[in-house]
């Protein structure tokens, strides 16, 4: 499992390292945490759009927590415009 720790950045950049994280393994799994609530629609969105599931997600303390599986026959993002922070 990969694990992205964005604990201490504000969105843009924990949707932007998830995305990128997910855009550089064929399959697998990523875990990603980070504190800035903006964020969870954005990578939900990406994640959508990529055709990866999102098998978790909690909120503890401020705290948000999302795996993330990525199938091989998972898409890319290519121009996509999404939702801002």
């Amino acid at each position: 499992m990969e694990i992205i720790d964005a604990t201490n950045s504000e969105c843009p950049e924990p949707f932007m390292k998830t995305v990128a994280k997910l855009m550089s393994i064929k399959s697998g799994t990523v875990k990603v945490m980070f504190k800035d609530p903006k964020c969870v629609d954005m990578i939900t969105e990406a994640v959508k759009l990529m055709d990866c599931k999102i098998s978790e997600t909690t909120n503890q303390n401020g705290i948000y927590t999302m795996i993330i599986e990525k199938g091989e026959n998972s898409k890319e993002i290519k121009d996509v415009k999404l939702g801002g922070c």
